[in-house]
């Protein structure tokens, strides 16, 4: 019985040290995160997106990060709680919740990356409020035919806003999330090189895509439809995102270039 009781003894020492040691190692992540939601806390956007990854600012602009905070509770931000950790040499990992000045919870997942020696924030993720139904919750990637569809539904979209120089009907059919990182006049300023060269995607009505590989659901939910259209004198190319909001997916994330 005494050498039992000095075993598990030892492993509750042991156990103890493993976390002192996790906690050591992410304290670089724990810190940046602090210090972006602090600068949050004082609706100092533009600091706050100095602690955001070089990827993260690609993809997503200053205004985008400021109208997706102050669209969620997570501009109301009170105090940070993290239930799990992770790190690599490059990659870091928080997932725990945020809690509001009001007294609300938020869940959040952060990602962060190594640059230059220091931690960036690479991506923020924020659980859906809301009801789903469970057997909702997994999807699987639609039929090619569909595919095929969602495909040629969103380029013609694309061009008729291309044409009319105007994204407000295209903005109105978004993802959620989307339409909350960003404006009908972003996406205008984003395509505003095709209108002003009077590209015309129309032309692209009748044709089959092409995908350079098999239609998938990435680590984060969305359906990636990667291809193009073998247009001449220049193909087509797109790289399409989609994010399931019951009852259908949504366009998430679009990219077309001609080349």
């Amino acid at each position: 019985m005494k050498k039992l009781l000095i075993g598990l003894g030892v492993i509750a020492v042991l156990v103890i040290i493993a976390l002192i040691f996790v906690f050591r190692l992410t304290s670089g992540i724990v810190d940046v995160a602090d210090q972006f939601f602090k600068a949050v806390q004082a609706k100092d956007f533009s600091e706050a997106y100095t602690y955001v990854a070089e990827d993260f600012q690609a993809a997503t602009s200053l205004e985008q990060l400021k109208t997706f905070l102050e669209q969620s509770a997570l501009v109301n931000y009170s105090d940070a709680s993290w239930s799990s950790r992770e790190i690599t040499t490059l990659q870091g990992k928080l997932e725990g919740t945020i809690k509001t000045i009001d007294g609300g919870s938020v869940p959040v997942t952060m990602t962060f990356v190594k640059e230059e020696g220091k931690w960036k924030i690479l991506y923020i993720e924020k659980t859906t409020a809301g009801l789903a139904l469970k057997e909702e919750t997994t999807k699987s990637v639609p039929p090619l035919d569909e595919i095929n569809l969602m495909t040629a539904e969103a380029m013609h979209e694309l061009a008729l806003a291309i044409n009319a120089r105007d994204f407000s009907n295209f903005y109105a059919k978004l993802s959620k999330l989307w339409q909350s990182q960003t404006t009908a006049d972003d996406l205008y300023n984003a395509f505003k090189s095709f209108s002003d060269q009077n590209v015309d995607l129309t032309i692209l009505e009748g044709m089959d895509p092409v995908f350079d590989q098999p239609p998938k659901i990435d680590e984060k939910g969305m359906l990636i439809l990667e291809g193009y259209y073998p247009t001449q004198p220049s193909v087509t190319y797109f790289d399409l995102k989609y994010l399931y909001e019951h009852p259908a997916w949504k366009l998430a994330g679009v990219h077309v270039q001609l080349k």
